[in-house]
């Protein structure tokens, strides 16, 4: 594994790091993704656990007894070594629901792991796109920063010879200066973006790392309903808490069981400090095997069965209300993921002709304004809204594809 992972980063600092290695990285070295498969781990040990009760147990012991008072056939002080093996052959079905129970909960916590998966690969895809349109914004910035600086020069050269009013001069100037605080600006949220990412992916990226762009397409969807009936079949938020239920039924079977005889098979070997008589009968043997077979039966327990069967009643009871609370959430959540798709299609319909509209709106402007037949503050405009249109359009595009993607993690994993 540590050979893979150095592997991994050997690679991306050579061709850079893609979204599928982020994915990849996330799911090996983020907490997140250890503690889902821990508990996963943790509930299996548990079921092996409650498995164990099958087996036969083996006990030693040593027992030192000193009496005050002595009879005929009591000595004092005395000693023993034993060694002894019980097993249970009956115990009300106890330990069979116990086993149940834990089952259910491998399988609710290999669903919650599968919904960890997903959420997690939502979150570097979210992750992903929004260090891409950091890096966007840098080179828009520094486009405009650029140009802002080139036509300031021009504008000086103008000004110098008398064709231009002081007063464009500085207008440019000061949007020049501010399209350098913006740009400082876009390199420090680019900053904030890959923390983020190293957060997800637990890795940290290089300073002159490079990442690379996906193709972010999105495939059509179908209609709400059928989206709600996929989900509601898919979620496996869903499915584990049937298996919790599925669990606290079996649990209440195993208090049940405590009403019934419990049978046990004992074998017991006794070494005594030394053999003792009484006359020609021996009194105390130096050793000794017992055989037996052991059935008792709790008739009252101070009322703690019935408490304890009461309790996981009430438990399942507020696990139905939580999976009809999950449901309504989830309903919502589809509701809300399908509108967001539906805006971030027009939005990037409506960004990718208002970015071309605005590159030809400046070039003209540009143009004219080379010649004087646009005053300054036109210019500026149409500056202004070739960069505005420019990051618009780079972020609709991944906006859409996360939306889908968000969309798609609402339905199924």
């Amino acid at each position: 594994m540590r050979i893979a992972l150095i592997f991994v980063f050997f690679y991306t600092t050579l061709f850079g790091l893609t979204l599928e290695e982020s994915l990849e990285l996330a799911l090996q070295n983020s907490p997140k993704s250890m503690i889902s498969k821990s508990n996963v781990k943790y509930n299996e040990l548990k079921k092996d656990e409650a498995s164990s009760a099958y087996h036969p147990t083996l006990d030693a012991g040593f027992e030192y007894k000193e009496l005050e008072k002595t009879t005929a056939f009591s000595f004092s002080p005395t000693h023993n070594y034993n060694l002894s093996l019980k097993y249970n052959l009956f115990r009300g079905f106890t330990d069979s629901s116990t086993i149940d129970s834990k089952e259910a909960e491998i399988m609710s916590a290999r669903l919650e792991s599968k919904a960890v998966v997903a959420d997690l690969k939502l979150d570097v895809i979210v992750a992903y796109t929004n260090y891409l349109k950091a890096q966007k914004l840098i080179v828009s910035q520094e486009a405009e920063f650029a140009s802002l600086t080139k036509q300031y020069d021009d504008t000086n050269n103008r000004y110098e010879q008398g064709i231009i009013a002081k007063n464009d001069l500085l207008m440019i100037d000061v949007e020049r200066l501010k399209s350098e605080q913006a740009l400082i600006k876009a390199k420090s949220d680019f900053v904030v973006a890959k923390s983020a990412l190293e957060n997800i992916i637990a890795t940290k990226i290089s300073k002159d790392e490079t990442i690379s762009d996906f193709d972010a397409s999105v495939d059509e969807v179908t209609n709400i309903e059928e989206l709600q009936e996929e989900m509601m079949h898919n979620r496996s938020e869903i499915k584990a808490m049937m298996f919790k239920s599925k669990s606290l039924v079996a649990q209440r079977d195993a208090v049940e069981g405590r009403y019934l005889p419990s049978v046990d098979l004992l074998a017991r070997y006794d070494l005594n400090d030394k053999e003792r008589k009484s006359g020609t009968n021996i009194v105390q043997p130096k050793d000794q095997t017992t055989y037996s077979v052991n059935i008792s039966w709790n008739l009252y327990s101070g009322g703690k069965d019935f408490a304890a069967q009461k309790a996981l009643l009430e438990k399942d009871n507020q696990q139905n209300y939580e999976l009809n609370q999950l449901k309504l959430d989830l309903a919502s959540q589809l509701t809300k993921a399908y509108q967001d798709l539906i805006v971030a299609k027009s939005a990037k319909v409506v960004a990718k002709k208002a970015k071309e509209s605005a590159e030809e709106n400046y070039r003209i402007t540009a143009d004219r304004y080379s010649y004087g037949d646009v005053d300054t503050l036109t210019l500026l405009v149409s500056q202004t809204s070739l960069t505005q249109a420019t990051n618009a359009d780079n972020n609709a595009y991944y906006n859409l594809y996360v939306a889908y993607k968000t969309l798609r993690r609402v339905v199924a994993e």
